[in-house]
């Protein structure tokens, strides 16, 4: 096997560790599908058709923007992904606005993250030093109302993969595009996520990335003015044959303190696997702070978000 060939090998694991699947099985930028909103995160990763918060739209569905309660919502998540696995460190950052009385919306975002230093060989066998693979994304959204309860949204995302010393990366450029529909306590969406051109690797070969079909929905409720119940739950259909779906609840008193649970499940090849989520949030006025935690899973179990956000 080519050096080149094993460091991009290596490097997509870096990304987002899956196990007992060979390079050919493998899509290219893995990282583009991890949730990187810590409320999301803790509800199985589902959230794709919730409108509770916009920072993250970017990353995922700008058609929700216009159906948020307020103006704006800027958020901050650091992720010590995979602790006990091949970990990496992720930064993230994510913005989403309304304007003309929230006909149209806008949302960018960005993420940052640092792999596992790993050993290089030359051809010889000989170590030539150590590099530390890092992954980026840039988001740009925007949506528009259609009717009072139908939007559009689309993203364009910029996402490269920078896997050894001598400049060896990986780039692509997709797109998302989403319609969402709410009606009284229902949200549904409807879109294509990740959807973008192949990547090549330095042995010449094609490498899709995860784009999928995806389906999205919410529910909540407010009771006695002082407790909040919320369902959410998504379904994606990769261009692999692969599947993931997201299951998750929320549980929230006073629109103060929140407690959340989930559960993701991934087919045997899909980009991310099979893993229970938990989690929970303090918001104080229009400042939250927001933790979730993953766990039964061998490959990220143990990952941890922590999340900073302010609406407004």
């Amino acid at each position: 096997m080519k050096i080149n060939k094993l460091i991009y090998t290596l490097a997509l694991c870096l990304s987002v560790p899956a196990l007992n699947i060979s390079a050919k099985d493998t899509e290219a930028l893995p990282f583009i599908r991890i949730v990187r909103d810590p409320a999301s995160g803790a509800m199985g990763f589902a959230g794709v058709a919730s409108s509770s918060s916009i920072a993250y739209s970017s990353f995922n569905n700008p058609a929700m923007i216009p159906f948020f309660d307020k103006t704006g919502d800027i958020a901050f998540s650091y992720q010590n992904w995979a602790p006990d696995g091949v970990k990496s460190s992720n930064f993230n950052l994510g913005a989403g606005f309304k304007l003309f009385d929230g006909r149209l919306g806008f949302g960018f975002g960005g993420a940052f993250q640092n792999g596992e230093k790993y050993d290089t060989f030359n051809e010889a066998g000989v170590m030539t030093g150590s590099y530390t693979p890092n992954d980026m994304q840039i988001n740009l959204g925007a949506s528009s109302l259609i009717t009072k309860e139908l939007s559009f949204g689309i993203n364009l995302r910029y996402a490269k993969q920078s896997l050894s010393h001598d400049n060896a990366s990986y780039e692509t450029v997709a797109t998302d595009m989403f319609l969402a529909y709410r009606l009284n306590e229902f949200n549904f969406t409807a879109g294509l996520s990740s959807l973008g051109s192949s990547v090549k690797s330095a042995s010449d070969e094609d490498f899709t990335i995860p784009t999928s079909a995806t389906l999205g929905a919410e529910w909540h409720r407010t009771l006695a003015k002082e407790h909040g119940i919320k369902a959410v739950a998504d379904f994606d259909y990769f261009f692999s044959d692969n599947v993931t779906a997201g299951f998750g609840a929320q549980y929230s008193w006073k629109d103060m303190v929140f407690i959340r649970a989930g559960y993701h499940f991934g087919s045997d090849k899909a980009v991310l696997p099979s893993f229970l989520t938990l989690g929970g949030g303090i918001k104080y006025k229009r400042i939250r702070l927001d933790a979730a935690w993953l766990t039964g899973n061998d490959a990220i179990k143990n990952s941890l978000s922590l999340g900073l956000g302010i609406m407004f």
